[in-house]
């Protein structure tokens, strides 16, 4: 008898270790939805020359869930490259890939790079945030705009 309730034991342990994860709420939880057209200003901060300068960029992103995925436009609405992420609470982490153009030109007209990445914090219709890879740190403020505002949070 205490053979075999030792050995349930064992099973309802390597079951429970088996299940056990982080918290899933924070795995889970959106707070935030990032689905529509954002622009604004990106300040590439001490390039080479020493000089900082701004461009304005523009994002097209379509959330499913925390799932992000879209594209980067030039003002004009060229696409410049591919961006996707995830909404995690009120941040957004993401990753762009440029496959055609450039994204951040410098005042030479040569790209730094053709992958960046980051984090913002969206609030409402607003994310702010920074930007990583070659040619940055960027910092950049993005507004929502057209008629994809929406001015309101996520469920």
């Amino acid at each position: 008898m205490i053979r075999k309730a030792g050995r349930l034991l064992i099973v309802v342990a390597l079951c429970c270790v088996g299940c056990a994860r982080g918290d899933w709420t924070t795995e889970t939880l959106t707070l935030v939805e990032v689905t529509g057209t954002w622009e604004g200003p990106l300040l590439v901060q001490g390039n080479a020359s020493g000089s900082s300068f701004e461009r304005t960029i523009r994002w097209v992103l379509q959330q499913n869930g925390p799932k992000v995925r879209g594209e980067a436009q030039r003002p004009d609405g060229t696409s410049v490259g591919s961006i996707e992420g995830l909404v995690n609470g009120e941040v957004f982490t993401w990753q762009l890939t440029v496959w055609t153009g450039l994204f951040i030109s410098l005042p030479t007209g040569v790209a730094p790079s053709r992958s960046y990445g980051g984090e913002a914090t969206v609030s409402s219709d607003e994310m702010g945030g920074r930007a990583t890879g070659p040619g940055c740190p960027c910092t950049f403020v993005l507004r929502r705009v057209g008629s994809d505002a929406r001015g309101k949070q996520a469920q």
